[in-house]
Order: C-alpha cells, then sequence, then structure tokens
C-alpha cells in the first residue's frame, strides 16, 4: 500500500507543482575546500539546474566569502542541525551531506515546496548575541595580547636582553636602533606564526568534526593552564619563589636564546644597517623559540578569532591588534631602557610582580575557556 502511495505521489506531484506561478529558492551551502562539495557542484547541481530552470532560484552561498558562513551557521541552528558542507535548503527541507541526502531528496523536497508553495527558510539576520560576542572578542584580543606581553616568559628575555646590551655597553643611539627592530622583528614573526594557523584553520572549515574537535581540544587547554597557572600564583605567594613554576621557559630554551643574541649582537657594527639587520635577526629567532610559553595564550586567541571564520578581513585586524598589543611592554621597557634605567630595576619589577601576572593569566585563561566554550 506504501508503495502504491508513493508511486501516486511521485506521478502527480509534478503535475500539480507546475500549476504554481512562483519560483521557489534552492539554497546551497559550499566550500571551496570540501571534496564532496566540488562532487555536487560537478556532478548534480547542473543536473537540478537544467531539470528546474524555469521553477527553481538556484542561490549559491560560498562559505569562505564575507557573512555567508554565519547565515549557514544561524540556518542550521534554525532546524536544530550541525553546520556542514554541503547543505541544501529548499522550503522547510534541510538536507546535508552529497550524494547521501542531497542527491536523494533534492528533487522531492523541491516538488514539495513547489506544490505548498513554500519559502525556503535561510536564516540571513545576526542575532544580538553574536554582536555582543564580538564586542567581548574585541576587549579579549587587547587584554589577551597585553597580558601575553607580560607574562614571565616574555618579560624575562626582554630583561636579558637589555642587560645584554648594557654589558655590551651600546650607546643610547644603538640600543634604539636594536630596540625597534627588535620589536618590528618580534611582531612580524609573531603574525607569520599567526597566518599559518589561520590558514590551517580555514583550511579545515570544510571538515566540520575535525574543526569541531581542534576548538574543543583548544578550550580544554585552556582551561588546563588555568589551573596550572593557579597553581604558580599559589606557589610564589606562598614561597615567594619561581623555580618551582611550572609554566615558564624551560632552561635549555632560555640557553638557547642566550646563544642567539650573542651570536648575532656580541660584536658590535659600526653600520647602523647592518646592527639593524642583526637585531632583527635576533629578534625573529628569538620568537621563534619563545612562542613555545608565549604561544599557551596566542593559539588561543587566535582560535577565538576564527569563531567567526567568514569575517577574513576582521580576523586579520584582530590578529594585527594582538601582536600589537603584545610588544607594548617591549616597546616600554625599551623606552625605560633609553631613559636610563637598568636592567637591575626591571628584574626587580617582574620579581615584585610576578603573582599578579600569574593572577592575570588566570583571569586570561579562563575568559578564553569561556569564550571558546559557549561558541562550540
Amino acid at each position: 500500500m506504501k508503495k502504491l502511495v508513493f508511486l501516486a505521489l511521485s506521478l502527480f506531484l509534478p503535475l500539480l507543482a507546475t500549476a504554481q506561478d512562483t519560483k521557489v529558492d534552492f539554497a546551497v551551502f559550499v566550500s571551496p575546500t570540501c571534496v564532496h562539495c566540488k562532487h555536487f557542484e560537478n556532478e548534480y547541481l547542473p543536473v537540478l539546474q537544467e531539470k528546474y530552470k524555469d521553477d527553481v532560484n538556484f542561490i549559491i552561498y560560498d562559505v569562505s566569502q564575507d557573512g555567508n558562513n554565519l547565515i549557514l551557521q544561524q540556518t542550521a541552528k534554525a532546524f536544530g542541525k550541525s553546520p556542514a558542507y554541503p547543505t541544501a535548503v529548499v522550503g522547510d527541507t534541510y538536507m546535508v551531506g552529497y550524494p547521501h541526502e542531497i542527491k536523494t531528496y533534492a528533487e522531492s523536497a523541491i516538488e514539495k515546496a513547489r506544490l505548498l508553495n513554500q519559502k525556503t527558510l535561510v536564516q540571513t539576520k545576526t542575532p544580538d548575541t553574536q554582536t555582543a560576542f564580538s564586542q567581548i572578542t574585541f576587549w579579549a584580543i587587547i587584554g589577551s595580547g597585553l597580558v601575553d606581553g607580560i607574562n614571565p616568559c616574555a618579560f624575562a628575555v626582554i630583561v636579558f636582553f637589555i642587560s645584554f646590551l648594557t654589558v655590551y655597553k651600546y650607546t643610547r643611539r644603538e640600543i634604539i636602533v636594536v630596540g625597534l627592530s627588535y620589536c618590528a622583528a618580534v611582531f612580524a614573526a609573531y603574525v607569520l606564526i599567526g597566518l599559518g594557523l589561520f590558514r590551517f584553520l580555514y583550511a579545515m572549515q570544510g571538515f566540520y568534526w575535525v574543526i569541531k574537535g581542534f576548538y574543543i581540544l583548544t578550550a580544554l587547554v585552556c582551561l588546563v593552564f588555568f589551573v596550572l597557572s593557579l597553581y604558580d600564583f599559589w606557589i610564589y605567594r606562598k614561597t615567594k619563589k619561581s623555580d618551582k613554576m611550572l609554566l615558564q621557559l624551560p632552561q635549555n630554551l632560555k640557553v638557547r636564546i642566550h646563544k642567539i643574541m650573542g651570536f648575532f649582537l656580541r660584536d658590535k657594527h659600526e653600520s647602523v644597517w647592518r646592527l639593524m639587520l642583526a637585531a632583527l635577526a635576533v629578534g625573529f629567532c628569538v620568537s621563534l623559540v619563545e612562542a613555545v610559553c608565549t604561544g599557551q595564550v596566542y593559539i588561543p586567541t587566535v582560535v577565538l578569532i576564527m569563531q567567526d571564520p567568514a569575517y577574513r578581513v576582521k580576523a586579520f585586524i584582530y590578529l594585527l591588534l594582538y601582536n600589537f598589543m603584545f610588544i607594548v611592554p617591549l616597546l616600554a621597557v625599551f623606552a625605560l631602557a633609553v631613559a636610563g634605567y637598568e636592567s637591575r630595576g626591571f628584574n626587580d619589577f617582574l620579581k615584585k610582580h610576578l603573582g599578579i601576572t600569574k593572577l592575570l593569566l588566570c583571569v586570561v585563561f579562563l575568559g578564553l575557556f569561556i569564550l571558546l566554550a559557549q561558541n562550540i
């Protein structure tokens, strides 16, 4: 009996739908990095477009373009589904995957939408919660970058660098040249690291469960670092010593950084350009080594920025903003060094406020965990 009903519907629905004058919308969400999307666009979409060219408006959303990924997220949420590629929506029918659902149900869903004159339910408006999240993210980027710049890993390297320049009797002019070049190199190195991570995350956007797992893992790492930072804070408050802390630059990496500085800057160059190039090399190499420690904050922050992956321009601006805030403490220290402050004063400052720094890191890691967990 069921077979007869299905056969009757398949024969009569096209005839009844022909009487409808209004075209229905067939929305498709695809990603340029998704293999199944490519197969769908090359194999089946042209067939549908040819068959229903007079009756259906085919709307293609490339999720790598601004705003389209957000439209997919909100549409999937409205249907109680998880966003994935490729996705097709026609009338009140939501189909995910090719050939599994789209090829199986697309034509009958089109006929149903035409017969009932259904409007395709694609959510194009951004909810207020998204706007609020974006504002929180902006301040999270600023705070994370600034705290990361004054964390013990980065600040210890700054103090040693100033000590090094003082021991080798660099003049004020030379400290200015070396300092600005070093800061520029640190900024460039971290931006390049962030862009590399961006490239990976953008490439993975078509593989929903991979990127979902990466976001979950990053959120859990933030939670672990929050606990470790809290432990470091407790240890410092109890002992007033930093050697028992867990989150700090390993001794072998400290030695490597010292060797890098000595290799490039031990012999002062009379030429300003050679001195500048040497400082750039030091800043770049040290940043790559130091990233083992500072990446604890940096990587979760980049992942936070990528929660809204359709807005690449905004993500890039946030990346630059984070790294600028990261070098603000560095610039401040060099400015004080030029003004005549000695490295011992910086070292005393670091020890005196180490507990506060660890507490700030606790706040940052907890905040990053909450922001990431809200949108997983």
